[in-house]
């Protein structure tokens, strides 16, 4: 009786396993899940335009500073914020006057015919529906994997004017350089994924236990490829400026030393006699707080605050 029960259950068991291998998907399908998980995120081309100026590069092959938004709105479908900063932060106070933007829905999707995923991008504006999805899209882009980054095998359509994704990596998104952009470059638009801060100004930067009253000013929400913020202060009104730059270095400082990435943390002013670094503090790269303490006026910077972060020894 024994041998009656037993057999069935084998044959049942086998039977499950060879199911769940016929479950195996294509490895397009497997990517399509990578690169979604990829693409959200906030990217600016900082680093670029900074590289672009110490390198001494020909005013008309510059690139414009450039950030880019991707945040998820359904499985698989994406909204992009596309934003070109059309003044310099050294210049003057950036308003929203001076931003130039425009909007997209990417959908991504494996392509077994064509080996490849699919990027369907289509223009949109600030509202992002998605009503007009099932029709032709302004631009397809296949992708393919390569070591650590997904690349461009080839894209078509007008793909002039919108997001047109070149590269795709865990730190970074590079964008093709549009035809009619009137920049005399190839070279793609190269935006770093960019960690959001919030930060605060003490004045004065009250320490040692000192008990002195000190005005506080925040919170501030940064991320660290650029982000600025600017305050004016409220009795010798000096306006001052903050920014936040993880430095991916493209150059040596010196010729045959490798130059480490770094974290900077810059504190600068808008004078009569024009602009002015204060001072900058530089650390690690990874690092998720950054400080100046100058006395006279103090600067935090931090992923989390101290208000919330989790005691320990």
């Amino acid at each position: 009786m024994m041998r009656y029960i037993f057999v069935p259950f084998l044959l049942l068991s086998f039977s499950s396993v060879t199911q769940a291998q016929g479950e195996d998907s294509t490895k397009y399908e497997r990517d399509e899940m990578v690169i979604s998980e990829f693409l959200p995120g906030l990217y600016s081309n900082y680093n670029q335009v900074y590289f672009n100026n110490r390198g001494k590069v020909p005013d008309e092959e510059r690139h414009l500073r450039r950030e880019i938004e991707v945040l998820e709105v359904e499985t698989n479908i994406f909204s992009v914020k596309d934003t070109f900063v059309m003044a310099n932060v050294f210049d003057k106070t950036i308003t929203e006057d001076d931003k130039k933007t425009s909007y997209a829905i990417i959908n991504v999707e494996a392509n077994n015919n064509e080996k490849a995923v699919q990027l369907d991008i289509y223009k949109s504006n600030e509202s992002f529906s998605l009503n007009d999805l099932d029709g032709n899209p302004e631009c397809s882009v296949m992708m393919i994997r390569g070591a650590e980054e997904f690349y461009a095998r080839e894209s078509s359509g007008e793909c002039d004017g919108i997001i047109n994704v070149y590269t795709l990596s865990k730190k970074h998104l590079f964008v093709r350089m549009d035809k009619n952009s009137g920049i005399k470059t190839n070279e793609p638009y190269k935006l770093n994924e960019a960690r959001p801060f919030e930060c605060y100004v003490d004045i004065p930067g009250v320490s040692g236990g000192r008990d002195l009253p000190y005005k506080r000013y925040e919170p501030f929400y940064i991320h660290d490829q650029g982000g600025t913020f600017e305050i004016i202060t409220d009795y010798e009104q000096r306006n001052l400026v903050f920014r936040l730059v993880r430095v991916d270095w493209e150059i040596n400082n010196h010729i045959g030393v490798f130059t480490r990435d770094v974290m900077v943390l810059y504190a600068e002013e808008r004078t009569d006699d024009g602009y002015k670094i204060n001072g900058y503090t530089f650390t690690e790269p990874d690092i998720t707080r950054v400080g100046i303490n100058f006395k006279w006026m103090l600067v935090s910077c931090f992923m989390e605050s101290n208000k919330f972060t989790t005691p320990f020894m």
